[in-house]
């Protein structure tokens, strides 16, 4: 009995948290922040309290972040009470992956069933655990229910026993030719396909239920696979398409070179910057697709504590400025990050500020947001139209004409930018409005160590 409430809390932990998982994506595609960690632990709670299910969301040091259950006569009640799990369970759980339970706490019309899973994913990256509860009145009453009935009559147990096998085999044979019938589409290719059986206390309604369950799974697996692949092959097209502008620019001008023009010493003068360019371009462009390609592998990171002010002042002071910079910096925000990744996103801002910003004075500061610290980097350029802002991060977009492939830009620095922050759990932003340039936002997870500070840079 417990093991099929596990299997029923596991399930409805499952759909809460693709919820809240497709909740995340959709602020995504319109372009707003990540929620933050005791956000996301309050939305799951409230998923799991609309199918019925108490919940408790643990930080990674096992504080509670937030609580919620159904409310009668409907509705969800947040700041609820839950059974106070042991320590120890509390730490197999949020620190060793454990799944604990389900347990039986409590007794009579009193019990409960907990139940403690580890969180993992972007969940897992700021919280430890979540505690399922669900009343265990259930429980008690079947097993009473079977103690007296064992009591009875043998004779008469038996011949019950009989005539509601008898009922349920007859019964029984319906759904099971139903679900023969679904699991067959399903294998020919029909991922569309459910039990469609009404729900049932009984095996056939756990087998039901557990088979729409797989096939919702199968039918998203396949579906992301899809997408997936949709996106790869867009984006070796995109790929493809800005490789072959320089290439055929070269390969034009060397074919101008081998049908006599070499021997002109002023057409070699005219072509050889024009090659040099171009290879120029195309050599950044395989850069950035190599940068991608690793963020995408999910490659180990050197994540350490840096103090972002000196590191900005560091970064600025290695670079020749083309632009007037401003630093508007706190001393005391330290991140986790990877020093050399975060040189890489400072790098591409800083850039696309230079190529976008009109020559106009450029401004780096520090800044701190919900539980979160970070820099940012804006400049005083003619900004971005609002319909172009939920793409900016997209890979070879260029927003308006004036962010054209003949500025120099791949299209792909701020994907970099997204990806690579990203990577380190973090996340970025932007905001803008024409004609008063446009800021970008890069916010990172805080830590209280002393913060790491790059060397100057040489004389």
């Amino acid at each position: 009995m417990l093991s099929s409430r596990g299997q029923s809390l596991r399930a409805s932990f499952a759909y809460g948290r693709s919820v809240v998982g497709a909740e995340e994506r959709t602020r995504v595609r319109l372009g707003l922040a990540h929620l933050s960690p005791p956000e996301l632990a309050l939305n799951l709670a409230k998923a799991l309290a609309q199918s019925g299910i108490t919940s408790a969301v643990y930080s990674l040091d096992l504080t509670e972040v937030a609580s919620a259950g159904p409310r009668s006569p409907s509705g969800v009640e947040t700041g609820v009470s839950v059974p106070q799990p042991n320590h120890s369970n509390l730490v197999a759980a949020g620190q060793y992956d454990t799944v604990i339970g389900p347990s039986l706490y409590g007794s009579g019309s009193a019990s409960t069933v907990v139940m403690l899973l580890p969180l993992d994913g972007r969940l897992g990256t700021h919280l430890g655990l979540i505690e399922l509860v669900e009343p265990g009145g259930p429980v008690r009453t079947v097993l009473t229910s079977a103690a007296h009935v064992l009591t009875l009559g043998s004779a008469a147990v038996l011949l019950i026993a009989l005539l509601v096998g008898l009922a349920l085999t007859t019964r029984g044979l319906g759904p099971l030719r139903r679900l023969t019938a679904a699991a067959q589409a399903v294998g020919r290719g029909d991922l569309s396909r459910r039990s469609g059986l009404p729900p049932r206390h009984d095996e056939v309604g756990e087998l039901a239920r557990v088979f729409d369950e797989m096939a919702d799974s199968v039918e998203r697996t396949v579906t992301e696979r899809e997408s997936t692949a949709r996106r790869m092959r867009q984006f070796i097209g995109d790929a493809s398409h800005e490789l072959r502008t320089p290439l055929t620019a070269i390969k034009g001008y060397l074919d101008v070179l081998q049908r006599g023009g070499g021997a002109s010493p002023q057409v070699v003068r005219d072509a050889l910057p024009v090659m040099s360019r171009e290879a120029e371009r195309m050599r950044l462009l395989v850069m950035d697709l190599l940068t991608l390609a690793r963020a995408d592998e999910g490659r180990a990171l050197d994540l350490r504590p840096v103090d972002l002010a000196a590191f900005l002042q560091r970064f600025l002071e290695s670079r020749a400025q083309a632009t007037a910079v401003t630093l508007q910096l706190q001393p005391g925000a330290v991140a986790l990050a990877d020093p050399d990744t975060l040189a890489t996103i400072a790098g591409n801002l800083q850039a696309n500020a230079e190529r976008h910003g009109g020559g106009r004075e450029i401004v780096w500061s520090t800044v701190r947001e919900r539980g979160l610290v970070g820099f940012r980097c804006a400049d005083r350029g003619p900004g971005i139209e609002s319909p172009d802002l939920p793409h900016v991060f997209e890979r070879f977009f260029r927003a308006g004409d004036a962010r054209s492939r003949q500025d120099g830009g791949s299209g792909l620095g701020l994907a970099i930018v997204k990806s690579l922050a990203e990577a380190q759990g973090g996340e970025v932003e932007v905001a803008s409005e024409p004609g008063q340039g446009a800021q970008f936002t890069v916010l990172l997870r805080p830590t209280g160590a002393a913060g790491w500070v790059p060397a100057p840079p040489a004389s």
